[in-house]
């Protein structure tokens, strides 16, 4: 379970549940909404927590400040994305991108408190999951010194709801894999299904040494904007270890930096294979769906004809033309 902690003196990010797999942060979970939620459930949501949260609704000035830092750098951000249609399609192909992750990984979130438990063995799913959010959506902000720990066991929620829809179940079959070759994620509380429930942490490759100095080079090399040499780094260490995620994820990010979408995604794509929790991949992936979104988008949009112009560009061809 999440050790609690005090909002006042960390991050507003999430680093539990599906918020290790999104980049700390997990937008539905900073709500107390389901993975599920339509705009009208997210707006009422939004407006009783930016009410609980108002600095008038606490005494002390320190309550006040932590009120207003919670609205404004933890929920606010969330309701902006969930509440655009597009931001929440967008943020909706990365979760359906995770789901993918977690099924072809073999990977199991590990509950680590009795409201996770229930939902991870609940026979109706969808009942259990909305029960355990109300629950847990009631005390989110009654005490906020705690409303980022109450968060992440959302998240944590919303990572098993997740992982149970995609198919996963708690009598999950023996893998016949080596133990080699099993990926673990403690720090997720994801264990594969073959491992017990104390998860492992697994051994280092014994390439790392040898690969870690090619990816600080061409992480050098990438921050100063030198793509073919990186590239030719990223190369040679995964000829040593081709199983290296986070080569592969930076090989990705290189790539999509020159505009190589493509090869970007293939990278990636084998990074996630990997190791699903690989953040550069994951980011990468983000940034590649919004590319593909607004690409459709700009394709779908009907051409604008003679009609829709004011041939002399009088008052409206002034007001929304060319400046």
């Amino acid at each position: 379970m999440p050790s609690t902690r005090s909002s006042t003196d960390m991050a507003f990010e999430i680093n539990h549940g599906l918020g290790r797999f999104n980049s700390k942060r997990d937008l539905h979970a900073a709500l107390g909404i389901p993975l599920s939620a339509q705009p009208g459930e997210i707006r009422k949501r939004y407006l009783k927590i930016a009410k609980a949260l108002h600095p008038d609704s606490r005494d002390e000035e320190s309550g006040k400040k932590l009120a207003s830092d919670l609205l404004s750098k933890f929920v606010n951000p969330a309701y902006e994305i969930l509440s655009q249609d597009k931001e929440r399609e967008e943020y909706q192909v990365i979760l359906r991108l995770l789901e993918k992750q977690l099924v072809s990984a073999n990977m199991v979130p590990e509950p680590t408190f009795s409201l996770a438990e229930d939902l991870f063995n609940a026979t109706n799913v969808e009942e259990a999951y909305q029960q355990a959010l109300e629950k847990l959506a009631k005390e989110q902000y009654s005490d906020l010194a705690n409303a980022l720990t109450v968060s992440e066991q959302i998240s944590e929620l919303n990572l098993i709801y997740l992982w149970r829809s995609a198919g996963g179940k708690a009598a999950a079959p023996v893998s016949a894999a080596p133990p080699a070759t099993r990926q673990t994620m403690a720090d997720t509380q994801v264990r594969p299904a073959s491992e017990p429930v104390v998860a492992a942490t697994p051994e280092p490759s014994k390439t790392d040494q040898y690969t870690e100095q090619y990816y600080r080079r061409a992480e050098e090399l990438l921050n100063k904007g030198v793509y073919l040499e990186a590239i030719k780094e990223l190369k040679d260490a995964l000829k040593i270890d081709p199983r290296s995620a986070r080569c592969n994820a930076l090989l990705g990010k290189v790539y999509l930096q020159q505009g190589q979408n493509s090869m970007a995604k293939i990278h990636f794509n084998q990074a996630l294979k990997l190791n699903p929790q690989e953040i550069v991949a994951i980011q990468g992936m983000e940034i590649l769906a919004k590319k593909e979104r607004k690409a459709q988008q700009k394709n779908t949009q009907p051409p604008q004809g003679k009609e829709g112009r004011d041939k002399k560009g009088g008052f409206f061809g002034g007001l929304f033309g060319k400046k």
